[in-house]
């Protein structure tokens, strides 16, 4: 793909970004510095392109069709064996939010208690993470659970068509608790707390346009990261832009989506400064877990697939 930037006739560079969903909070960092007009003080003209479940940012990327894209950092480490030379250029989630949730009716009080039960998941990538969970308890994925494909909704959850469903912390088990459920109705499996947390969300781009374009990348991550500190600074006024930019849940549910996600995106041990941050230990636990539990074949160093270098220049100035 051509990797000379296009301008507009204001004379700022234009850029795409690919997200892997609809707009919600999820991507709130995108949408409050745009909103706030960061990436224009960056002479920049962002369009920010919502996801469906038949878009790959990974694909669009690799195909020029836009320059920059989100996703998760598994992702890209399976696009990588494929031949593809995207690379994570800045982490926004630290922590995992991904939740296995059952009912207490369930008896699924610890992990080790999954052995024998139905476990829903959407196989979209997230699946590693519950792999790797059933190894360290010594389940075997392939005897001793019973999968259930989950769709986009909690349905196989409240009508017991499963024991434990998958639910990211910012938005299906809200969806649960907003349908009836207290949280001392319900067991919750925390994949961080159980240290087998794979990398999420992250800023990519391909290697030889990051090289080619090094300032105007610098210049998008600055801005966006800006964007990304207000919005868990103010989680309701971040809700509230995300729900301007695509009414695809309720306002409420995108307040909840906000404050819930700040908390992954800056947990109180990184703090603001570090938003963006990739942590070298937990970039090559990633590729380790993938490496043990399927989703690569080879275990390589984490310098192969992350690029720190535009990070460290957008914010090397404060």
């Amino acid at each position: 793909a051509d990797t000379a930037a296009e301008t507009t006739d204001d004379g700022l560079t234009k850029l795409s970004v690919q997200l892997s969903w609809l707009p919600q909070g999820e991507f709130m960092g995108y949408y409050v510095a745009q909103a706030k007009g960061y990436y224009e003080d960056e002479g920049l003209d962002v369009e920010i392109l919502p996801g469906s479940s038949d878009v790959s940012p990974a694909e669009q990327v690799e195909n020029g069709v836009v320059q920059l894209g989100n996703g998760f950092y598994t992702d890209i480490l399976s696009y990588r064996e494929a031949g593809y030379d995207l690379v994570n250029v800045a982490q926004w989630y630290q922590d995992s939010p991904l939740y296995l949730v059952s009912k207490k009716s369930a008896g699924i009080n610890t992990p080790a208690d999954l052995k024998g039960k139905r476990i829903g998941s959407w196989f979209g990538g997230q699946q590693y993470e519950i792999y790797a969970l059933l190894g360290k308890y010594g389940i075997d994925r392939d005897n001793d659970v019973e999968w259930v494909q989950q769709d986009f909704t909690m349905d196989a959850f409240y009508n017991d068509q499963l024991d434990a469903a998958s639910a990211m912390s910012y938005n299906e088990y809200h969806l649960v608790l907003d349908n009836g459920y207290a949280p001392e109705d319900l067991n919750v499996i925390n994949m961080n707390d159980e240290d087998v947390n794979m990398y999420e969300d992250c800023l990519f781009v391909k290697r030889d346009w990051a090289e080619a374009n090094a300032d105007t990348l610098t210049k998008f991550i600055r801005a966006t990261v800006k964007g990304w500190r207000d919005a868990c600074a103010d989680t309701e006024e971040a809700g509230n832009i995300c729900w301007e930019a695509g009414q695809s849940v309720s306002l409420q549910h995108q307040l909840d989506m906000c404050a819930e996600a700040a908390k992954a995106v800056c947990p109180d041990d990184i703090g603001p400064e570090k938003i963006g941050w990739i942590d070298p230990e937990e970039a090559q636990k990633t590729i380790d877990l993938g490496c043990e539990y399927t989703l690569l074949n080879e275990k390589v160093d984490y310098t192969e697939s992350v690029d720190t270098s535009y990070w460290e220049a957008a914010t090397a100035e404060e």
